[in-house]
């Protein structure tokens, strides 16, 4: 990498011309900014993304781009989903920069796309091995939100999942200093 990885670049992409870190150039995948991107977002972004292109080698993943959001100065939940995968074009869509949001939608990338077994299993073996301590304790109760995951949570723990709390945008309140 270039003496400063953080340094913002202009680059093509999907037709439109956006800034993007060095960093970011550097992934198997392209990223995608969403329209109004605010630039002071990437920092929060970045241990998300390299994690991302890490899991997507290691788990033999092809990822064509991803689409990142910044919300700054929202009030309340964001108007759409936290995360999803397109199976068809594959392609993430990603709302909020946290690791486990990330997982869950690998999950979906390597499994049948909807939240049964299939996709639960997958996202708590993923969390299991990328996530540690509180964020992966937190991953797993988030994970029983699902029946499927309650499920996989009592087979893994061998007792029912706590009650997961309600899931609130990382966005809200978010200071972009």
């Amino acid at each position: 990498m270039p003496a400063n990885p953080n340094k913002l670049i202009e680059i093509k992409i999907a037709g439109r011309y956006r800034l993007i870190p060095v960093w970011a150039s550097e992934l198997d995948f392209e990223i995608r900014p969403g329209q109004n991107f605010d630039a002071r977002a990437w920092k929060y972004w970045k241990p998300v993304l390299l994690l991302l292109n890490e899991v997507a080698r290691n788990e033999k993943l092809k990822i064509n781009w991803v689409r990142v959001h910044s919300h700054f100065g929202h009030k309340g939940n964001v108007p759409h989903a936290m995360g999803w995968w397109d199976h068809e074009i594959k392609a993430m869509f990603l709302c909020h920069f946290d690791k486990e949001t990330m997982l869950h939608e690998v999950g979906h990338a390597l499994s049948s796309g909807y939240h049964g077994d299939p996709w639960a299993k997958q996202a708590a073996r993923l969390y299991q091995k990328y996530l540690k301590g509180k964020e992966l304790k937190a991953a797993m109760i988030q994970l029983a939100h699902y029946l499927s995951g309650r499920r996989v949570y009592k087979t893994i723990y061998g007792e029912k999942a706590p009650k997961a709390p309600e899931i609130q945008s990382m966005w809200e309140n978010l200071d972009p200093k």
